[in-house]
């Protein structure tokens, strides 16, 4: 494991517990979120499938799909696939 130091503004070490493991998760929490809005600013720009940006978000496709409608988009998706059953020539197209 290794330690790293930033800087804080003020508000936000007052917000933080003083628990590392839960400044532990907030940071995982945070880390996956930030993952998952990237992989959606790429989906809105286009050339890249709903499977592909979930593969980049760490997520599995069925979690991304309400991720998807929650920011205003219309994911094509084939509900009759499941996640075991994808496969990439089938991704490409969703």
């Amino acid at each position: 494991m290794r330690t790293i130091t930033i800087r804080l503004p003020d508000y936000l070490i007052k917000e933080l517990p003083e628990e590392e493991s839960s400044i532990y998760e907030i940071l995982k929490l945070g880390l996956k979120q930030l993952k998952i809005e990237k992989a959606i600013a790429r989906y809105k720009k286009g050339g890249v499938s709903l499977a592909k940006v979930a593969e980049l978000a760490g997520i599995s496709i069925r979690e991304m799909i309400p991720v998807a409608y929650a920011h205003g988009l219309e994911p094509k998706y084939d509900e009759s696939l499941d996640e075991s059953g994808i496969r990439s020539e089938i991704a490409i197209k969703l």
